[in-house]
């Protein structure tokens, strides 16, 4: 065996090594939690219900604490989704977190979806004017207004479905 072939063999090894590496550490488990978004239909149409005045809708995550009013709350944003398709009734999303206790809702967007693309996550943060909440996560048939989520290591909660209320009222 030639020292060209012992170096290719050698070569050979440490690539697949390398790959070998990186995929184990792809597979490192993730924390968060998923559901369902439910947009309103009409009764007869069997259409979207959606209002003119909202541009478009997000997912937003805020740690779960005490809150005084809505500007504290989305002040606090710790994570907001990509735009929601808001001409689908159902839809599936994933929020990936740390471990924590978290709320979670829907906020529909004021100003034009391509105004927000570009801005970073930390200055919208500073504009609770852009955002109105459309919907809070709650358990079905509770009489409270939103229920908290926890999120423990290397779990994902599962069922987090949130029903787009326009009407909603805040306990905030």
């Amino acid at each position: 065996m030639g020292e060209c072939e012992i170096k290719k063999k050698y070569s050979t090894l440490l690539v697949g090594l390398l790959l070998f590496v990186n995929c184990e550490k792809g597979l490192d488990p993730v924390e968060g939690f998923e559901g369902k978004i439910i947009i309103p239909i009409d009764s007869l149409s069997g259409e979207v219900i959606w209002p003119d005045s909202l541009k478009g809708a997000v997912i937003i995550t805020a740690k779960f604490q005490q809150y005084s009013s809505i500007d504290s709350f989305f002040t606090n944003l710790i994570a907001f989704s990509d735009p929601i398709d808001t001409n689908k009734n159902e839809q599936s999303y994933f929020i990936q977190t740390l471990p924590g206790i978290y709320i979670v809702g829907v906020a529909g967007i004021k100003i034009p979806i391509s105004d927000i693309l570009f801005l970073p996550r930390d200055s919208l943060s500073a504009h609770p004017e852009y955002f109105v909440p459309i919907g809070l996560y709650k358990l079905p048939h509770s009489i409270l207004s939103f229920e908290s989520i926890k999120v423990n290591e290397n779990e994902i909660e599962r069922g987090i479905d949130i029903t787009i209320d326009f009407d909603i009222e805040l306990p905030f």
